[in-house]
């Protein structure tokens, strides 16, 4: 289960992740960021601290596309994750930096700095 959180700020679309996660979920946050009308103006926020089982494969087909036409919105991502969930995060980073998006990973320790990061002009 997947839930949109507005404490880290107005800029910043942010979804925490609790319980399991499935695909379908997955792909339904991807399909919500891409209809999002701003194009490459999203600062995005994944906090998976919460997640208790995720049985992950690297997803193709329809998953694929949807995160690439999610990435058309997206100009940053910071995932914030424990170790457990770097094949997730390593697969998420490579489709979207192959798109041209900004990414970077932090522990749950430094959910805040990842929050700072998001917003910090880095161009």
């Amino acid at each position: 289960m997947f839930e949109i959180v507005s404490t880290f700020g107005d800029n910043i679309l942010a979804f925490r992740h609790r319980g399991p996660v499935t695909d379908s979920e997955f792909v339904a946050i991807a399909d919500m960021v891409a209809d999002l009308p701003r194009r490459g103006d999203v600062l995005l926020l994944l906090d998976w601290v919460g997640i208790k089982d995720w049985a992950f494969s690297a997803p193709g087909g329809d998953a694929l596309l949807a995160w690439r036409r999610a990435a058309k919105t997206i100009r940053r991502i910071a995932i914030v994750h424990d170790p457990r969930l770097n094949r997730p995060a390593a697969w998420l980073g490579a489709v979207m930096r192959q798109e041209g998006v900004i990414v970077r990973s932090w522990r749950p320790q430094h959910a805040a700095l990842a929050a700072t990061w998001l917003q910090t002009d880095v161009s």
